[in-house]
């Protein structure tokens, strides 16, 4: 998967589209815990420098440690020059774990020379007009998918995703070809499993319904007419997609524009009925799938009782790996444990499963001990996260229910050992724990 990210080619055919002119030299600032602009596009053997106004350090750390500037202090720059096309998505390493929404950028580098200078003729141009009448909205295209009530399964997997979110947010423009819910369903839960879970995979399938320009139908469809009823586009993938127009009907690849020029500040939606798959992304149906994973509470049992005070839960884990999570991109089979106490188990598969109420606690061992557990009606969950903190989809959790009887036993006290010499071993860290009110 890394080479199909980083092999990424935003070029369209020449004759289709029209770009802004970009020098040999980019610049991106940081300010406010933002890298701005988020997403840039530059040609080969373009230098970007980076320059911190923010009084706290920064980094700027390319995905798979192709770049990495260390710490970059206030009023210090970084440069660093692109001699090869693709996409380059890029963080800030100092913050990830304590930011709710992680620094990110992407920088997308496009061969030299298709940089159209101004006043050069490009036929056909994609005009981008909308229907007599019409405005953009003033919202981005994540912004205007969010909003869409047929597009939830594709905003849900731009949260999930790394790069694509960005680039739509602070890009453009661009032309998105936005698949349905139902063209999502339609792909099995076997196959959204596979994608949901790993990043990379889920970039790569959201950036091959991307184009760069703004093309209406009529630009579409003008511009099959000219190539013989059908023409090709580049995707932000760096694969191509192929637009027909037959009998005044266009469809892209076997998919039909159900809904079409639905206009953002930064680019154009059509929706369409099917999810378009790259042959290379998805393995082939005869190959047998990863088995899922699985999670086991062996203590305490179903409806058992325990004695008031200190509750140990015990699971075992099948087909899932337990890393720290140290904000490194989800990986399918691999992430850690919510524990939770009288908790709501998270559902959400966009947001970090945190439970509104209840305790939890973030772990990656097979037992946690959760103290001075009070008589009454108790439940116990544990729960399967991605490194990202958002539950494994589909779900892998289970509950039970216990009874907790008696009165917590106060600890007594003990009297000191006098005269102890040595070296004393310092206690392990204890787990992250949460409770909330």
């Amino acid at each position: 998967m890394t080479s199909t990210i980083l092999g990424i080619a935003a070029v369209l055919a020449v004759g289709l589209l029209a770009l802004p002119v970009l020098a040999a030299t980019a610049d991106v600032d940081i300010r406010g815990g933002e890298y701005i602009p988020a997403s840039l596009t530059v040609e080969e053997n373009t230098t970007v420098t980076w320059t911190n106004y923010d009084e706290v350090a920064h980094t700027v750390t390319g995905t798979g440690g192709l770049f990495d500037s260390g710490r970059i202090e206030q009023n210090q720059t970084f440069n660093y020059t692109f001699a090869d096309t693709g996409t380059y998505p890029y963080g800030c390493t100092l913050n990830a774990s304590t930011r709710r929404t992680p620094m990110q950028g992407v920088v997308i580098v496009v061969p030299e020379g298709m940089m159209v200078e101004p006043g050069e003729n490009v036929t056909p141009t994609p005009t981008g007009n909308l229907t007599p009448g019409e405005e953009p909205l003033n919202m981005t295209l994540v912004d205007l998918i969010a909003g869409e009530a047929n597009l939830t399964a594709f905003a849900d997997a731009l949260n999930r995703a790394s790069v694509a979110k960005t680039v739509l947010t602070s890009g453009g423009p661009y032309t998105v070809f936005a698949p349905d819910d139902a063209a999502f369903e339609a792909l099995g839960n076997e196959t959204l499993t596979a994608i949901f879970n790993d990043t990379e995979m889920l970039d790569a399938l959201l950036m091959h319904h991307v184009v760069e320009g703004n093309y209406t139908v009529e630009d579409l469809m003008a511009a099959a007419n000219t190539t013989g009823n059908m023409t090709t586009l580049d995707t932000l993938a760096g694969n191509t997609i192929n637009v027909t127009a037959v009998d005044g009907n266009l469809t892209v690849e076997n998919a039909t524009i159900v809904t079409a020029d639905v206009a953002a500040e930064n680019g154009i939606v059509h929706v369409i009925d099917m999810v378009l798959v790259p042959e290379d992304l998805i393995p082939a149906e005869n190959v047998t799938p990863t088995t899922e994973a699985n999670i086991t509470i062996v203590e305490p049992m179903e409806g058992a009782s325990a004695a008031a005070g200190n509750v140990t839960v015990s699971v075992n884990v099948t087909n899932f790996t337990l890393v720290d999570p140290t904000g490194q991109p989800n990986a399918p089979g691999e992430g850690h444990l919510h524990y939770y106490l009288d908790a709501v188990v998270p559902t959400n598969a966009s947001a970090p499963a945190i439970p509104k109420t209840g305790g939890y606690v973030i772990s990656t061992n097979l037992t946690h001990t959760w103290e001075n557990v009070t008589s009454g009606a108790h439940n116990f969950s544990v729960q399967a996260v991605n490194n990202d903190h958002t539950p494994l989809i589909p779900l892998v959790f289970e509950t039970v229910n216990v009874t907790v009887e008696g009165n917590i036993t106060p600890v007594e006290n003990v009297t000191p050992v006098e005269n102890v010499t040595g070296n004393i071993t310092p206690e392990a860290p204890a787990e992250e724990q949460r409770v909330i009110p």
